[in-house]
């Protein structure tokens, strides 16, 4: 035989449950209509300007961190472009100092290269100069060498004869020479002229002068004699600035220079 479930059932009047439940629902609004109140006029509205507050405040903050942002990129932005700048401006004053120190080295290099050059060029002149110098005087020394070596075999064999025959020489020279209207007589009868001779002359071969000079200078003739033996032989006269040389010791000055000249 099995056992049957007991059920117990509590009755409870309906007026009782309802009059509870109203009252309490009555006084769980009033009181919270009351805290409402409360958290409205003391609590929420404080802590809503505290959070609106805040809330600003937070704004402002992230407004200016933002701008702070953008500036901070701005700089940033600023910062590349002038580095970028800078590096292009090294760069290229890199290149301009390349530029300048390869132009300054080539100007350089080709100044020392002119430089060299014209010391070469001047070493050479003064070699040339030395070498025409050492020429000349060698070329003089042997002229003089020659004329003195000639001049000494003259004497050696100068005789009345030769002596004579050089102031005859001298004479044709006179005969050959136009003097005409060049040799003034400064207001005189007379053309002073001076004849210079080896050796003293006779008295016929002055005449034969001066009457060769008469005839050159077509005017009478005032004859000043006197000697030099430096002459060799033969002889010279002076008319004014004029010298008409037929003396030996010309003729050697005249084969010196000449000798000069060809060995140069």
């Amino acid at each position: 035989m099995g056992d049957a479930p007991i059920t117990c059932e509590v009755i409870m009047p309906e007026s009782s449950i309802l009059n509870i439940n109203l009252s309490t629902l009555l006084l769980q609004i009033a009181n919270f209509l009351i805290m409402a109140y409360i958290l409205t006029r003391f609590l929420f509205k404080p802590l809503k300007e505290t959070l609106d507050k805040r809330a600003r405040w937070v704004t402002r903050t992230v407004e200016e961190a933002e701008k702070a942002t953008r500036e901070a990129e701005k700089s940033r932005l600023e910062y590349e472009r002038r580095r970028e700048n800078i590096e292009a401006e090294i760069a290229a004053l890199k290149n301009e100092a390349r530029i300048v120190i390869d132009e300054t080295r080539k100007q350089m290099l080709q100044e020392a290269y002119q430089e060299i050059e014209a010391m070469r060029a001047r070493a050479e002149e003064e070699l040339e100069q030395q070498r025409a110098d050492a020429l000349r005087m060698h070329r003089s020394k042997i002229g003089e060498l020659v004329a003195t070596l000639t001049q000494r075999m003259v004497e050696d064999i100068l005789t009345p004869q030769l002596h004579q025959a050089y102031l005859d020489a001298f004479l044709e020279q006179l005969r050959s020479v136009q003097l005409a209207g060049r040799i003034s007589a400064n207001g005189k009868e007379s053309v002073s002229a001076e004849l210079i001779t080896a050796v003293p002359l006779a008295q016929r071969n002055k005449v034969r002068i001066a009457t060769a000079l008469e005839a050159a200078v077509t005017q009478p003739i005032d004859l000043v004699c006197r000697v030099d033996p430096g002459l060799i032989a033969g002889a010279m006269v002076r008319l004014g600035d004029t010298l008409i040389d037929g003396s030996l010791q010309g003729q050697l000055q005249q084969l010196r220079s000449r000798y000069e000249a060809e060995i140069g």
